[in-house]
């Protein structure tokens, strides 16, 4: 079975021939130096020894205008941080969508349509509002203006709503996943509560839901943290996969999550990046794969990964145990 197809069947939740694998969150230098150790100078030759099935995109669209988002808010990094009326949100211009050109980005999908294809936006909207707002003015407008606070999001939506389009126009039939990164979550609870994420968030991310879904690509939604309230939420929008499945914050134990979401949605994570991974022994971290992967089988509805990406910390003979040993449960 290719790896496309292997991540689309555990997506639907149909039986596969192994688990599949994605390192989302993982930086380039760190999988060039796990195809270094293992002999070879190739990341995508490194995929294939140790079964990774997923590609997330190392690129995005390149703004061919004078100055792009990020250079705007070098410029002034809270833009909506003493805004009294919604008119005064209005007037502020995010860049025009038509100066983003995506002919690098699609050159890599095209180059890399072996493995299921992820990535081109992370249309991180929940933390654009804290940056451009400042976080304690975020929370507070959340609370006290809470019309502006709309306004807002709804405006930040609006770019990237504008933006997963363009990227879908431009890279038709070239991406099987849409990702969606905001963190919801701290260590032991939500960062905003499950009322305000539903009142300010939740319809604003079902937009950019529903734009993915008229594309047919699948939706994935990346959260960090405790976030178990809303996950019923996630899936009432439509997501097809939940990750990173950090498994050490409070609530977001495997046993809970599988007993209460197997078959409604797929795991994407996992396996533990913030003591597991860092320091082994491999035998263990080998141990936490064939647990994790035995709640699924080869049924499908688990992409296995880290509970984060792979950082410096964690050891390369460690991450390349937690590959191998799901190859090994295949054999």
């Amino acid at each position: 079975m290719k790896s496309k197809e292997r991540v689309i069947r555990a997506i639907q939740y149909k039986e596969v021939d192994r688990v599949p694998v994605g390192l989302f969150g993982t930086y380039t230098s760190y999988e060039e130096r796990m195809a270094r150790y293992i002999g070879t100078n190739s990341i995508e030759q490194m995929y294939r020894i140790l079964g990774i099935d997923v590609w997330h995109a190392k690129t995005s669209m390149r703004y061919t205008g004078e100055m792009d988002l990020h250079k705007m808010l070098e410029m002034n990094p809270h833009p909506f941080a003493e805004v009294s009326s919604i008119d005064e949100v209005e007037e502020w211009q995010f860049p025009s969508i038509e100066f983003y050109d995506a002919t690098e980005l699609k050159k890599e999908l095209e180059e890399h349509q072996e493995f299921a294809v992820c990535g081109g936006i992370n249309s991180a909207i929940f933390h654009y509002y804290l940056d451009m707002c400042g976080q304690e003015n975020a929370l507070i407008l959340l609370k006290t203006q809470p019309d502006i606070a709309k306004a807002i999001i709804r405006k930040i939506t609006d770019f990237w709503v504008d933006y997963l389009k363009k990227v879908l126009d431009a890279c038709s039939g070239l991406i099987d996943i849409i990702e969606n990164c905001n963190d919801f979550g701290t260590q032991r609870s939500m960062f905003i509560s499950p009322d305000d994420f539903r009142e300010f968030f939740k319809p604003e991310l079902g937009r950019l839901y529903k734009t993915a879904k008229e594309y047919g690509v699948f939706y994935m939604q990346h959260s960090c943290g405790a976030i178990g309230p809303i996950i019923q939420d996630f899936i009432e929008m439509g997501a097809d996969i939940l990750n990173p499945i950090q498994v050490l914050a409070n609530g977001m134990e495997i046993e809970g999550l599988v007993q209460k979401y197997k078959g409604k949605i797929t795991f994407y994570g996992g396996i533990d990046t913030q003591n597991l991974l860092p320091k082994g022994p491999e035998s263990r971290i080998r141990a936490e794969v064939r647990r994790l992967t035995g709640y699924f089988g080869f049924n499908g509805g688990l992409i296995l990964s880290s509970s984060q990406g792979l950082m410096e910390d964690i050891p390369i003979p460690h991450a390349i145990a937690m590959l191998q040993e799901n190859l090994q449960i295949a054999q």
